[in-house]
């Protein structure tokens, strides 16, 4: 009977200890500091020029951004951006989110290719079934343009980045979900209650580095602490979850200027196992993007 009695407090031990992992709430001196280093940027303008426009013939529309000091024949990260309900145009929020994959800096540091899907109309959503397999056969399509021409910069299909923002962040989810083995990493922001809400769902996606973005008062957030405490219940290796304190819904104008982010996010790629938190932040080299010189407005 004591024995038993033992193997139960150990058990509750475990349990409360699994569950007690919290998230990281970034007070407001921090994330207007993050805002700092949007607004030291300005406006990223004329992307329209800069991305490409494209229209797969399933009737999917996409920007895609190939730098032109990528190497040809050369395999690049891809990052696939997820854009919100009211982001149709490829300028909202001054060029952010979409134009900070742009910037030198981020560029410079970790050279990739870009792919922003897009809404026909806002009847369109990433997580309806039609919608989410035309988003995958456009993908695949732009994987074999690319790899079969060695005039041209090349994907590492071991390194596909996936993240958006609202309507972007519940199609994140809900392609990690359901391409379960395509991605490398995530980034949900203000994802609401797509992603996991219990042990099952989480237990398919436990093995994705997640990095969670939301505001408190955003209100999808309880989506996102439910999706943080079932992967942390399943034992995900690396899961992360910023929760902005006395901040709304839009987030997606700063939110990746997160200390460590981009290089977080362009650590992994499906050859190698997810490190756990705690192991990680000692290997990379963390810094916050500071001072960003902004090549497309002068002023």
């Amino acid at each position: 009977m004591r024995k038993i009695f033992f193997i139960c407090v150990t058990v509750l031990i475990c349990s409360i200890k699994l569950y007690a992992q919290t998230y990281d709430v970034i007070p407001q001196s921090q994330w207007e500091q993050l805002k700092e280093v949007r607004d030291s940027i300005g406006e990223i303008s004329n992307l329209d020029s800069l991305y490409e426009d494209r229209v797969h013939p399933n009737g999917l529309p996409y920007h895609i951004y190939i730098p032109d000091n990528l190497e040809h024949d050369i395999d690049y990260p891809l990052v696939i951006f997820l854009h919100g309900y009211t982001d149709l145009t490829i300028h909202t929020h001054k060029g952010f989110p979409k134009g900070i994959w742009s910037l030198p800096m981020v560029q410079n540091d970790h050279p990739h290719i870009l792919f922003v899907p897009r809404y026909r109309n806002n009847a369109d959503k990433w997580f309806n079934e039609q919608y989410r397999e035309m988003f995958y056969e456009t993908l695949n399509a732009l994987i074999t343009e690319l790899n079969n021409n060695s005039d041209i910069a090349n994907i590492d299909t071991s390194r596909i980045y996936l993240t958006g923002f609202s309507e972007g962040g519940m199609g994140t989810w809900n392609y990690i979900r359901n391409y379960p083995n395509k991605f490398a990493a995530a980034a949900p922001l203000s994802g609401f209650f797509e992603g996991p809400q219990n042990e099952n769902e989480a237990t398919e996606i436990k093995h994705i580095p997640i990095w969670m973005f939301n505001g408190d008062g955003d209100n999808g957030v309880t989506g996102s602490r439910t999706s943080y405490d079932m992967l942390n219940a399943v034992e995900a290796p690396d899961v992360r979850y910023h929760e902005y304190q006395d901040h709304g819904h839009v987030i997606d104008d700063f939110a990746y200027f997160t200390e460590g982010f981009m290089d977080w996010f362009f650590f992994h790629n499906l050859n190698t196992t997810p490190i756990d938190n705690n192991v990680m932040g000692n290997q990379i080299d963390f810094q916050l993007f500071q001072n960003y010189p902004n090549p497309f407005n002068s002023q």
